[in-house]
């Protein structure tokens, strides 16, 4: 696929996201008025083992993804990724129903009265373990539909199915609560996913042991770069669960902050989906990777700064207007994006390591901002900050992640440490502390756009010009074709 149409695809993608976005927007502010805060509390806890439940699959899926980008196009190399393709769905499948056994053998310790959960009604980890196997199926489909560029494909499946899970809901959760959400999403993903399912079935079955301890052991260390945010909310709620007075009623709050935030990140984080295999060929191949990796940042970073001030100017005096008994998860929501915000910084260096074979690196950062994670909790609690701590935390865990990340970009390409950090790390951290500090003494919103102008009113006009020159192109080879 050539720029201009891989460009009309992924603009297509990312406003499909957005409408994804409100779609799931609306969602969650229904779940949320429906279920209360000691239901969504327990929804939340449901969600973080369906979660779990994706990465089940040793991140092979990951390992697909850059075996096959970095191959992909040499014609010596075709049946290779084809192996690996093979290999991928077999693997998965035998996976599946290892995990299936599991789960029937939970099922039998608690019905013989081995143990008993009381945190959650546990006839729903039967939904979970359905959707489960939906979500391998649909992560397959995806990142093989983004290999080739089938970006249209993907956008039919997401919007078809955001569509029908949210009528769904609509229409069911006052009646049927959370069996309604489990079970309108198991139907509405099934429906969409059934033809695609179809054609798994026609690769082949082919089980190679090489292949297979390639996969896995590229595939692990990708599983924790994309685990680390997972594992981490994960520590957010159990200390909360714990350490937090009214526990569940806060962890429902600190889950809607945290879907809004999430929700709001989901069309920077399709972007980057999509962008997946291109940064890993680029990466493996370029020889500037240095100007190539400064310029690409600096421009993640206003990308990212703009949908952070955007969404929080929008979406905060939406939510103390429609569910004013939800009016602490707006600062939660607000703390967690600039959390996002570091995070998404890691992308490009995080590519730069995978593509190079270096992942394995990157192990002692990934405990190092787990044990920060686990600290930083425990004291923001203990110290009475409650769940803004927590938020809080969350941005001093996914800074010190990113930062561990570039410098190991650095290391490997030679690049002096403490000049070029300050150069990448000033503005965004400046950015960050002083609009975090305003948050959260509870200054009006509107005081984060002379912020943002005041950082970032360069990159904007830089950029707005850009964007003007290329809609003149466009419009010149229009008129002259």
């Amino acid at each position: 696929m050539d720029f201009l149409n891989f460009f009309k695809a992924s603009f297509f993608f990312v406003i499909t996201k957005y409408i994804v976005i409100v779609l799931n927007f609306l969602r969650s502010i229904i779940i949320a008025a429906s279920l209360g805060p000691n239901s969504l509390g327990e929804y939340a806890i449901l969600v973080i083992i369906l979660e779990y439940f994706y990465y089940t699959n040793l991140g092979i899926f990951f390992s697909m993804t850059k075996e096959v980008s970095i191959n992909l196009g040499k014609e010596e190399r075709s049946k290779y990724i084809k192996k690996i393709i093979n290999n991928t769905v077999s693997f998965q499948t035998l996976n599946s129903i290892f995990i299936l056994a599991l789960f029937a053998s939970f099922f039998g310790l608690e019905y013989f009265g081995y143990f008993k959960i009381e945190i959650f009604n546990t006839k729903y980890l039967i939904y979970i373990l359905i959707l489960g196997v939906i979500y391998q199926a649909k992560s397959f489909i995806f990142s093989y539909l983004r290999l080739y560029e089938r970006i249209n494909e993907m956008v039919r499946i997401e919007f078809f199915s955001s569509v029908f899970v949210f009528l769904g809901i609509y229409f069911f959760v006052d009646d049927y609560g959370l069996d309604a959400i489990f079970v309108i999403s198991i139907v509405g993903n099934f429906l969409v996913l059934a033809s695609y399912i179809k054609k798994i079935s026609s690769f082949k079955f082919i089980l190679e042991l090489k292949i297979v301890k390639v996969l896995i052991y590229v595939g692990l260390p990708l599983l924790l770069f994309n685990l680390l945010s997972l594992m981490i909310t994960t520590i957010d709620r159990i200390m909360i669960n714990q350490l937090v007075t009214a526990n569940r009623e806060a962890l429902g709050i600190y889950h809607l902050g945290y879907l809004l935030s999430f929700g709001v990140m989901t069309a920077f984080n399709s972007v980057i989906f999509l962008l997946v295999p291109k940064m890993l060929k680029q990466f493996h191949s370029s020889k500037e990777v240095g100007l190539l990796m400064y310029n690409q940042t600096k421009f993640t970073e206003f990308i990212l700064a703009s949908i952070l001030i955007i969404a929080i100017i929008i979406i905060s005096p939406f939510i103390e207007f429609f569910l004013e008994e939800y009016k602490r998860s707006i600062l939660v929501m607000q703390l967690l994006l600039f959390a996002y915000f570091m995070k998404g910084l890691a992308f490009l260096p995080e590519s730069y390591l995978i593509a190079n074979n270096k992942q394995m690196n990157t192990l002692v950062i990934f405990l190092l901002s787990l044990l920060n994670a686990l600290i930083l909790n425990y004291f923001s609690i203990v110290l009475g900050y409650g769940i803004y701590g927590v938020a809080i935390a969350t941005i001093g865990t996914f800074y010190i992640y990113t930062l561990g990340i570039f410098f190991l970009y650095f290391y490997f390409e030679k690049i002096k440490i403490y000049k070029e950090g300050i150069r990448v790390f000033l503005r965004p951290s400046l950015f960050m502390m002083f609009c975090a500090i305003l948050l959260y003494e509870g200054k009006d919103t509107v005081w984060l756009i002379p912020f943002y102008f005041l950082f970032y009113l360069k990159d904007f006009l830089i950029y707005l010009k850009k964007i003007i020159n290329l809609y003149q192109d466009f419009l010149n080879n229009k008129t002259s074709g």
